[in-house]
């Protein structure tokens, strides 16, 4: 018998064949490490997809897009049609480059939202320096998408802990959020990838602030740390998001290595559905 198709996935990606031929070399190396399947080097029709997510039972996915820094794997237009042409399954993420100025960022978050349906900007601090040091979340220029993020009721995705790409970590330390939540209270912030080696920052934090909350992508089930496994089944229960960063981790995978977590059903549920659409402010 199938699994239901409740699980909301919130971090993936539609990797085309064109996207696939732009990914920079600083990611190669991380792909391999993770056995990743070839779609993410060649790219899949969307269909394959979808498939995949009534296969595993996962009822939506957050459509990511995906730049470093100015080059584009996955456009913001690219996700935007996507979401067009199947609302019932996918969820707009958008991203910005926060080192241009300030108005223009701001700008560029309003139409994200306001134009294109995007319910998620998503940031990587790791990317906005010189290869070696990283822009961390309390830099100023984050705050134009803070400011515009919080006034239209879109939620924020930053990546935290250790970067798989050969690019700095420091900049991911959870701990940097905290000064965030203190300052954009209305400003819900997902802290994606885990936070390892520092998942405990991450996991106080989203005891702490009622809007912040831990979101797994990237990070198969199987290997979560067992004080994270704790947290996720009491303390934190409400404030851990499932995700895979499709097609890097697969979702079948996460889901059976979830499963085999044996949470109780109501714990289960929480974290691959009703904390998402809590989050995200999206229908049931």
């Amino acid at each position: 018998m199938g699994r239901e198709r409740i699980a909301i996935d919130a971090w993936g990606s539609w990797i085309g064949p064109e996207g696939a031929k732009r990914w920079p070399q600083e990611y190669l190396h991380i792909f391999r490490k993770y056995r990743s399947p070839r779609a993410i080097f060649e790219g899949m029709p969307i269909e394959r997809m979808i498939e995949e997510m009534d296969g595993a039972g996962v009822d939506r996915c957050v459509l990511s897009a995906f730049y470093h820094k100015d080059l584009p794997v996955v456009t913001n237009e690219e996700v935007a049609e996507a979401v067009a042409r199947r609302p019932d399954r996918f969820v707009g993420s958008g991203t910005v480059n926060p080192l241009r100025k300030p108005m223009e960022v701001a700008r560029e978050v309003e139409r994200l939202v306001r134009d294109l349906g995007m319910k998620v900007i998503r940031l990587e601090p790791y990317m906005y320096g010189d290869g070696t040091t990283g822009l961390p979340p309390t830099d100023k220029h984050y705050w134009p998408v803070y400011v515009k993020c919080a006034e239209l009721g879109a939620a924020v995705a930053i990546q935290v802990g250790h970067t798989g790409p050969l690019l700095p970590s420091e900049c991911g330390r959870p701990i940097y959020l905290d000064e965030v939540a203190l300052a954009f209270p209305d400003l819900v912030i997902l802290g994606c990838h885990l936070g390892q080696p520092w998942h405990e920052e991450m996991m106080t934090l989203a005891w702490k602030h009622p809007n912040v909350y831990v979101e797994t992508s990237a990070r198969a089930p199987k290997h979560w740390p067992a004080p994270f496994v704790d947290f996720a089944r009491g303390w934190g229960q409400d404030k851990v998001i499932w995700a895979t960063d499709y097609p890097l981790l697969s979702f079948e995978r996460t889901l059976a290595e979830l499963e085999g977590l044996h949470f109780s059903d109501e714990v289960f549920r929480k974290i691959v559905r009703e904390n998402a659409l809590r989050a995200l402010r999206l229908e049931g």
